[in-house]
């Protein structure tokens, strides 16, 4: 059976001990490895935005862009840019990547597609012959 891998955005941490938050910034797969070896690359070819995300860690907080002064405390420039690279530098790449069998995935949605035919088949008879009922009883 084939099978299909699919990948997931990266996301490349990078943590500051000093006050406990992980700032990342979200890759194309595949893109981090390939910048840190180009670093003439576009960062649009690299980063999905240029946001700045941070989370505290060991916490059940929500992940939100970071604000400038965060920014500025951990790498000493607001330029989201420069943090960007920054990160994309040092931090860690956290990705996925999955496989499906494409046969067993094709085949699943055939015989779905294949039931929900059948029914609607069965439906659209059973409203056919009541309505020729219907209209048998005028005649």
């Amino acid at each position: 059976m084939p099978l299909v891998v699919f990948k997931t955005p990266e996301r490349v941490c990078w943590e500051d001990d000093a006050s406990g938050l992980t700032f990342f910034v979200v890759a194309k797969p595949d893109t981090t490895a390939a910048w840190r070896t180009a670093p003439a690359t576009p960062l649009a070819d690299v980063v999905n935005s240029m946001d700045v995300f941070r989370f505290k860690r060991g916490s059940k907080a929500f992940t939100r862009v970071a604000s400038n002064d965060e920014l500025q405390s951990a790498f000493k420039t607001t330029d989201k840019t420069a943090v960007a690279k920054s990160i994309l530098s040092a931090g860690t790449i956290n990705a996925k990547e999955f496989e499906l069998e494409v046969e067993s995935q094709t085949s699943t949605a055939m015989n779905a597609a294949t039931s929900a035919a059948s029914v609607a088949t069965t439906a659209a008879t059973s409203a056919i012959g009541g309505v020729k009922g219907y209209l048998a009883s005028f005649w």
